[in-house]
């Protein structure tokens, strides 16, 4: 048994460090979330910086888009046009995302400096792409409504996890071509 363990530590290494990491992260934000409902805000900050982007971005690509609150919910509405087409939730910021991204980043260790650099250009980027996610989403349903639920279900949760895919893979990537050059 104890040979198995030795065998797989980069492995056992790996998941406690992406497990540890992951809980962490997600504790924080969970408090983060708990802080700001308990003081009366309905929506989080980060989430009505996303909405506030996603009302802009719509403006500048010539839609009459708004995001207003909910009455009495936690949550945005999305509306084009004067027409609701989506709510803004919490889970739509993408911070648990991130939080996923950076957990697996942590988790397969290289120079410091770079993984910083990494984490930080991931998360702007996932920002980006998230931003514009929500974007074409609205539009779509806007332009299209009998296909919300695949874009909603299908189209934008693969693009924002094939980005964090993809991502990975570009750190694997590194990583792989790190070790092979210090063989």
């Amino acid at each position: 048994m104890m040979n198995l363990f030795k065998i797989y530590r980069p492995v056992w290494q790996f998941l406690l460090v992406f497990f540890g990491t992951y809980g962490v992260f997600s504790g924080l934000y969970f408090y983060y979330l708990d802080y700001w409902s308990v003081h009366g805000q309905e929506v989080d900050p980060i989430t009505n910086i996303v909405g506030q982007q996603v009302q802009w971005t719509l403006q500048f690509l010539g839609f009459n888009g708004r995001v207003t609150p909910w009455a009495a919910t936690e949550d945005l509405v999305i509306s084009i046009m004067n027409q609701p087409v989506a709510r803004l939730v919490e889970g739509c910021n993408a911070v648990s995302v991130m939080i996923l991204f950076v957990a697996f980043v942590i988790g397969i260790p290289q120079k410091i400096s770079r993984s910083l650099w990494f984490i930080l250009f991931g998360c702007i980027a996932l920002y980006g792409i998230n931003i514009l996610r929500i974007v074409l989403i609205s539009i779509g349903i806007y332009a299209r409504p009998s296909w919300t639920a695949i874009l909603h279900d299908l189209v934008f949760p693969g693009i924002i996890y094939g980005t964090v895919l993809l991502l990975w893979i570009i750190w694997i990537w590194q990583y792989k071509s790190k070790v092979n050059s210090d063989e």
